[in-house]
């Protein structure tokens, strides 16, 4: 059965490309359960659309100009 874009697994790397973030980063966000994210063997999974509604949630930061 063929999987939704929505609830495509996603790897590590592929998470990190998605979220254009370096690895170090990902994994202290899984260390301190800030993504939403789950173990499949020894390797870390993430749902695409639960990436999608945790980056919806976050508080959006406005930069000033300078």
């Amino acid at each position: 059965m063929p999987q939704s874009v929505k609830d495509e697994l996603l790897t590590v790397a592929e998470t990190c490309r998605y979220l254009k973030i370096a690895p170090r980063t990902l994994y202290r966000y899984i260390q301190n359960q800030r993504l939403p994210a789950f173990k499949l063997g020894k390797e870390w999974r993430f749902v695409r659309s639960d990436l999608v509604q945790w980056l919806r949630q976050r508080p959006r930061v406005r930069r000033r100009r300078a």
